[in-house]
């Protein structure tokens, strides 16, 4: 008989060992003078350079090396300048902008008003509204040039959140976006960042620095490497052949620390769960059962195992650091006792079993932690297989369906605004697994209202209605921790966008 208990560990040092030596394999040798920063992520983004396509994390790691954004949002919420220097709202519906004038493309080609009109006529659009990005702006009903670095941006309703909301859209170099199209751009994207592609291969992507650009890379190169597996991420530091790593295991925070190395956690937007796939028969169906679940974890207890304490449990629809957040709605205390009680009220006191679909690796120690909630929820007598899928697969199924379970791993995602009636929002233009018809009505109030208090007023009705009537499983507030070699200096991303422009070598790589 196989020893598992000897083999697994062996295994996995095996596939480490494979990991490092193909990254080491790229390293540059002491002679050249060249410097190189390289950064290990999980998977490289399924729209490629195509950054219309998608808002999801490992996008946007990827792409803030490239492109800039309009805007940028603090983790308090307060809307920042970035390529958008100013901004001020002539009316309710009518919005100037004043653009930077230091800026070119990767290309060449300048940054200017005619840039952004490009990129926002696209995505309002009939051609883009398949683009993800088209239901962040689809509050825009017309755009133009005052002068050439001046923009009238107009809404179809009062939008408060307008300068934040543009912290997601980043501009593409439009005479070569018209010229290549959606598709070849996305193989040889151009934006206006510190660094520019040289090659995007299927595992790694090369970028050179951007010496024209309006910020000054502190690298001469730069290289992504898809790397799956937290622990291979966190040895490509301790090899050597790392610099940055995404994601990696709380667990291995300590490693890094005692090899003299540091880390990063991010945290703050999205509240993560396990999203319920809306049906009219079944267990799920039922609120009291949804309510059930949500009693029979043990929230506080996995995030000071498996988190080290480093977030907080997820009490509503929304992130603790959204603008909106409600403090006095109650939390889910861990009651097994009051979640038997439910499920027998609901006819279930038998028990049931489920079915969660599981993209892992994309959020710290996630498959640890649907363990620990498989017994938590077995003391109920609800069975839980967790079933594995990759990132890509699970955007896909996001976008167009074809889900197999009885839900999947998901949060309400606030970034960049912070707005906690973001995820909201989307119901108004598609059906999604958390939407309610009976909120619509009030979902259009509150995005097309311009007094704040009043709109904070109608947020918190929503999330109070969604958390009387659950559409997840809440877990915890996000949270991310990413490895950071003492070879680079000045790691420090603002919700999830990542700092390139300020990243230099560090006192061990001098």
């Amino acid at each position: 008989m196989i020893n598992r208990t000897l083999t697994a560990p062996i295994r996995n040092a095996v596939i480490r060992v494979a990991a490092i030596t193909l990254l080491l394999a790229g390293a540059p040798t002491s002679t050249t003078a060249e410097t190189t920063m390289r950064v290990a992520i999980q998977t490289l983004p399924a729209a490629l350079g195509n950054v219309h396509r998608s808002t999801s994390s490992s996008e946007l790691y990827t792409w803030a090396a490239m492109f800039d954004p309009l805007t940028l949002v603090g983790a308090d919420g307060t809307v920042q300048p970035w390529l958008m220097e100013s901004w001020e709202a002539i009316n309710p519906t009518t919005w100037h902008f004043k653009l930077r004038q230091d800026v070119m493309f990767h290309n060449g080609e300048p940054f200017n008003a005619d840039a952004v009109i490009n990129s926002l006529t696209y995505l309002t659009s009939e051609a883009g509204k398949r683009e993800a990005l088209s239901r962040v702006v689809n509050s825009v009903s017309g755009v133009r040039a005052l002068d050439p670095f001046t923009l009238e941006i107009t809404t179809h309703y009062p939008n408060l959140m307008l300068p934040a909301e543009l912290g997601i859209i980043r501009i593409v170099a439009p005479k070569y976006w018209q010229e290549a199209g959606a598709e070849a751009f996305a193989l040889n994207p151009i934006g206006t960042a510190s660094y520019k592609v040289e090659r995007w291969g299927p595992a790694k992507i090369e970028l050179t620095a951007f010496e024209d650009g309006w910020t000054k890379p502190g690298f001469d190169r730069m290289e992504i490497i898809q790397l799956g597996g937290s622990t291979a991420r966190t040895q490509g530091i301790l090899a050597g052949a790392v610099d940055l790593a995404f994601v990696v295991g709380p667990d291995d925070v300590q490693t890094l620390e005692s090899a003299g190395h540091k880390h990063h956690v991010s945290r703050g937007v999205g509240a993560m769960g396990v999203a319920w796939i809306q049906t009219d028969t079944g267990p799920i169906a039922d609120p009291r059962v949804r309510r059930a679940l949500n009693y029979a974890i043990n929230r506080e207890a996995y995030i000071t195992a498996l988190l080290n304490s480093g977030t907080t449990a997820a009490t509503q629809a929304t992130p603790s650091q959204a603008i909106g957040w409600d403090p006095d709605l109650p939390g889910w205390p861990y009651d097994p006792e009051k979640a038997k009680a439910l499920l027998t009220e609901a006819g279930y006191g038998d028990g049931f079993d489920l079915v969660i679909e599981l993209a892992a690796g994309g959020a710290a120690a996630d498959a640890a932690i649907y363990q620990i909630m498989g017994q938590d929820l077995a003391k109920i007598g609800v069975g839980f297989e967790v079933r594995s899928m990759t990132i890509p697969e699970m955007i896909t199924k996001f976008n167009f369906g074809g889900w197999e379970g009885d839900g999947f791993n998901m949060d309400f995602n606030v970034k960049p605004s912070l707005d906690a009636l973001r995820p909201f929002l989307s119901c108004l233009t598609r059906k999604l697994w958390h939407c309610r018809d009976s909120l619509a009505d009030k979902t259009r109030e509150a995005q097309a209202t311009w007094d704040p208090d009043k709109r904070l007023s109608l947020v918190r009705e929503l999330l109070k209605a969604y958390h009387d009537d659950p559409p997840m499983l809440y877990m915890h507030d996000t949270v991310m921790f990413d490895g950071v070699s003492s070879r680079i200096q000045g790691y420090a991303p603002v919700n999830l966008i990542v700092n390139y422009y300020d990243l230099a070598p560090g006192d061990a790589a001098r």
